[in-house]
């Protein structure tokens, strides 16, 4: 039997997953009609993942990342510069981080 924590886990990765797919489908759907109800599901979706992120972060089975500091905030900001204006050469590997459950 799976416990709480485990069920909000999975939830979150879930939804995620789902929101990744409805920001490919609305990015890739022409019929405006379509891309409205596309929308406001991931809207909807957006809603329910912060719920469930308050609730395991309020539960502390989340631990958010730790906040970037001013120097990697504007090492980020001097790459995407970068790579708007066609320079490639930039590597963004390793660069930021995730929260993660515990």
């Amino acid at each position: 039997m799976m416990n709480e924590k485990t069920i909000v886990a999975d939830a979150l990765n879930s939804v995620n997953n789902g929101l990744k797919s409805l920001g490919d489908m609305i990015s890739q759907t022409e019929n405006q009609q379509l891309r409205q109800t596309l929308i406001q599901m991931r809207n909807e979706t957006e809603t329910c993942q912060y719920e469930l992120f308050t609730l395991a972060k309020t539960k502390g089975y989340y631990h958010p990342a730790e906040k970037a500091r001013e120097d990697e905030i504007q090492s980020i900001k001097s790459i995407v510069s970068q790579l708007s204006m066609g320079s490639q050469g930039q590597s963004t590997q390793g660069v930021g981080t995730q929260g993660r459950m515990q």
